[in-house]
C-alpha cells in the first residue's frame, strides 16, 4: 500500500480565535475535506494524538522541507487539521492512494511559506538529513520539483527521496496557498517502487471549499 509517512496525528485546534482573516482551527476543521468531496475518496482524522515532530536538519536551508515533514509549514500555523484521505476504489490493491492532508492558518507569513520551500529545493537538491529527539537519523539523498497544480493562489510540488536502510522511500508533497491557510498534502510508497500519486482533484476540491 502508498501509505501516508510517519506523519503527525490528528489536531483540530479548538476554538482559536482567527486572527488577521486567518482562520480558526472549528473553521478550518469545518473547511477540511470530507467523505463524498471528492469522487472514490474517503476522508478520516488521522489516528494518534497532537502532533509531536521535532526533526532538525544540520543544513539550514534544508529546514522548510523538515518543517513541514513535523507537520507546522514555518511561519507557525496558529491552528492545524489534519485529515488522512484514502481512495476506496482501490481497496484490497497493494497501491491503494492514501494521502495525508494537513491544513494549516497563518494569521501572518503565509505568502512566505512556498518561497522557502522553493528556495530549498534548489538549495537541497543534492540531499540531507534530519535528527529528531533520540530517533536515529533519517536521510533524504535527494530532491526534485515536481509538476504543479493550478489551483489556490500559489502552489509547489516535489519530491524527497529517503533512505530506509539502504532502500528508497519515495516521499512526494504539494503544497497549496489559498489566502492565508496552507494546505499540505504527502503521500509515501514505503515499497519504494514509485512516485506516489497524489490526485491533482484533491487540491481542487479543498481550494474551492476554501474560497467558499
Amino acid at each position: 500500500m502508498r501509505e501516508t509517512g510517519a506523519a503527525p496525528g490528528t489536531s483540530a485546534t479548538p476554538r482559536t480565535e482567527a486572527a488577521a482573516g486567518a482562520l480558526s482551527g472549528d473553521q478550518l476543521a469545518a473547511a477540511a475535506l470530507v467523505t463524498g468531496d471528492v469522487k472514490d475518496f474517503a476522508a478520516e482524522p488521522l489516528e494518534g494524538g497532537v502532533p509531536t515532530g521535532s526533526s532538525r536538519t544540520s543544513k539550514p536551508a534544508c529546514m522548510p522541507f523538515v518543517s513541514v515533514i513535523n507537520g507546522t509549514p514555518q511561519p507557525a500555523p496558529s491552528a492545524t487539521v489534519f485529515r488522512r484521505l484514502v481512495n476506496t476504489s482501490e481497496d484490497g490493491q497493494a497501491d491503494q492512494t492514501v494521502v495525508t492532508e494537513v491544513l494549516g492558518a497563518h494569521p501572518s507569513g503565509a505568502s512566505d511559506v512556498l518561497p522557502r520551500l522553493r528556495s530549498a529545493i534548489q538549495a537541497c537538491a543534492d540531499g540531507f538529513t534530519t535528527k529528531g529527539g533520540d530517533l536515529e537519523p533519517s536521510a533524504f539523498t535527494a530532491v526534485k520539483e515536481l509538476p504543479t497544480p493550478q489551483v489556490g493562489d500559489e502552489a509547489i510540488a516535489y519530491e524527497l527521496m529517503g533512505d530506509a536502510q539502504g532502500d528508497p522511500v519515495p516521499m512526494v508533497f504539494q503544497v497549496v496557498r489559498s489566502g492565508t491557510t496552507v494546505v499540505t498534502y504527502y503521500a509515501v510508497d514505503v515499497t519504494g517502487d514509485d512516485t506516489p500519486q497524489i490526485p491533482a482533484q484533491l487540491a481542487v476540491a479543498q481550494a474551492a471549499k476554501l474560497k467558499s
